[in-house]
């Protein structure tokens, strides 16, 4: 997969430094999942969904909802949801993408309301289309609408088909406005592009209301539709940008925007890369702090990085990236264990 993007690099962000080795949840609970969309929420708690859990009585893949209660070095995965109706394995059932607490009220982003569908780029890729998003107003122990009510989803198609919502601060403190972002790829693993949409923060479940970057004036502002159709790509990088993570870093005032890809599709063989962008809005310009690649070692294969707002660090430029690991040793090897499993690792942003 190619490692040489087109995206310049950043003036404000020398670089990305990791403090520490990787360290995987104990082994010793055997609580698997990936993806784990999160949000820190009004309570204190860090909410998350984790992609096809396989632990406790959740056995069919799909989705569950869950809480890490803790810090970076002693969080708990506690379930606070099973999430029954959600089922179903590698895109033909839903996926988790993007969570966010606005007003107390838990969001969750998640997409293949309507099962398999091919891949746009890669025969061998995971697909990512046709998203919806749930509430939650008792953070997490109930949702709506009710999955088995819903006929379409509220974004057909792959142009918005994973949405990760922009998370500010605790329950979306420090959002500079009354409106919610999310960025969404166009399929899970190797995509080409991410395209950006907004909501006012009390219509989040209206898809009429949403609207998506069409452009910008000759004086540099962004233009809005409301017609997703019409919605015209943040980045483009070809076949390495997968379902991202985006946060903003209130003490660098700036947007951090986190992908990732498999170096063959669909496959742990060859490894994962990661790459690191920053913007000062949440629609660019972007530009490249990191690109790592191998991410790790090829053996654990992480993907899906994430960085919990909550344990950001005083300084502002130090924190903690969650990843999930899909790593495929032979099966004599111990760190068989770690597949599909939470991992955390320390990091330092080194400012210009």
């Amino acid at each position: 997969m190619p490692i040489a993007f087109q995206t310049p690099r950043s003036k404000l962000i020398e670089g990305f430094k990791w403090l520490g080795e990787r360290i995987p949840y104990p082994l010793h609970e055997d609580k698997r999942g990936d993806t784990y969309a999160m949000t820190w929420a009004d309570d204190d708690e860090i909410y998350a969904s984790a992609g096809d859990p396989s632990w406790g009585q959740k056995k069919e893949g799909g989705l569950d909802v869950e809480k890490f209660s803790g810090g970076p070095l002693d969080y708990r995965i506690t379930r606070v949801n099973l999430m029954p109706a959600y089922n179903g394995y590698c895109g033909t059932g839903p996926k988790p993408t993007g969570m966010i607490c606005v007003r107390g009220v838990l969001y969750l982003a998640f997409q293949n309301l309507l099962g398999f569908r091919p891949p746009v780029y890669g025969s061998m890729c995971q697909h990512g289309n046709d998203a919806q998003i749930i509430c939650s107003k008792d953070h997490g122990l109930t949702w709506e609408p009710d999955i088995q009510t819903l006929k379409s989803p509220m974004f057909p198609g792959h142009l918005f088909g994973g949405p990760v919502f922009v998370n500010f601060g605790r329950n979306n403190e420090g959002a500079p406005d009354h409106l919610v972002y999310a960025v969404s790829g166009d399929q899970w693993d190797n995509g080409c592009q991410f395209r950006i949409g907004r909501v006012g923060c009390g219509e989040i479940m209206r898809a009429d209301c949403w609207q998506w970057l069409t452009g910008w004036t000759r004086g540099g502002e962004p233009m809005w539709t409301f017609h997703l159709d019409k919605a015209l790509p943040i980045l483009n990088e070809e076949r390495c940008l997968s379902a991202p993570d985006i946060v903003y870093l209130a003490g660098v005032k700036r947007y951090l925007l986190l992908s990732w890809w498999l170096n063959e599709d669909f496959s742990s063989r060859k490894g994962s890369g990661l790459v690191i962008l920053e913007a000062p809005q949440p629609w660019g310009p972007y530009s490249v702090v990191h690109v790592e690649n191998p991410w790790e070692t090829v053996l654990e294969c992480p993907y899906n990085p994430r960085i919990p707002l909550k344990w950001m660090e005083p300084d502002g430029i130090t924190g903690w990236l969650q990843s999930s690991s899909w790593n495929l040793p032979t099966a004599s090897d111990p760190k068989e264990k770690l597949l599909y499993r939470s991992h955390v690792r320390r990091f330092r942003l080194k400012m210009r």
